[in-house]
């Protein structure tokens, strides 16, 4: 159920870093048996465009947790269950969709406000693929909110939150977070486990996107 705008923007880049970073779990212990597939080059506009959006989220003054906590107030028992940056238009926003009693709403907070932006829509449960129900069924069952997860990844990634969202194979949901740290993107995965404070930092392989020198194009590199 992954599917949230900034995601999408980095799926040449982004998508192939889940197996490259060792996923971590809700009480900061590092997943045993990371992958380490190679990292892919990217052309010159996804390049561009990675730049452009971080240079905007810079801008941003509402921080993906709070944004969270904005859109959560929608409902009583509402969960976020995905979370995206876009600094495309003309008012810098998070995109989100929230699992509410009644379905999956999906609108947009401003990220200099907090102020929702327009109404929104809601798409009943039962109308969603048998994939994404599954994928929400795992979530509400796994005692983790994205605002848990986010406040795990930003510690894990030294960095801030610019997208999170789920990920669920039928056996296991994966938690999905970009981090935005010193000019280079990395995604954290975190995997539920029973809720605890992260007591430290785990330590993994991973693998980021730097900003390109003058002239250059943007690659995946190893940390």
């Amino acid at each position: 159920m992954r599917v949230n705008r900034f995601a999408k923007l980095f799926i040449p880049l982004i998508l192939p870093l889940i197996l490259a970073i060792a996923p971590v779990s809700a009480d900061g212990r590092e997943s045993a048996d990371p992958a380490k597939p190679s990292a892919p080059q990217s052309d010159e506009s996804e390049s561009a465009a990675i730049l452009q959006e971080i240079e905007a989220f810079a801008r941003a003054r509402i921080s993906a947790r709070r944004a969270i906590a904005i859109a959560e107030r929608r409902g009583a028992g509402a969960k976020v269950v995905d979370l995206s940056f876009d600094g495309t238009t003309a008012r810098l926003a998070y995109r989100v969709k929230v699992l509410l009693k009644e379905g999956l709403w999906e609108g947009t907070i401003d990220a200099s406000t907090g102020a929702p932006i327009g109404n929104g829509s809601t798409t009943p449960v039962s109308r969603l693929a048998e994939e994404n129900r599954a994928t929400l069924a795992a979530f509400s069952a796994s005692g983790i909110d994205l605002s848990e997860t986010v406040a795990i990844a930003e510690q894990f990634g030294s960095g801030k939150a610019v997208s999170a969202g789920l990920q669920h194979n039928g056996a296991k949901l994966v938690l999905l977070v970009v981090i935005v740290s010193e000019g280079s993107l990395k995604e954290v995965a975190v995997e539920p486990t029973e809720k605890r404070s992260l007591q430290r930092k785990a330590s993994a392989r991973e693998r980021k996107w730097k900003r390109p020198s003058s002239g250059g194009t943007a690659r995946g590199v190893s940390a």
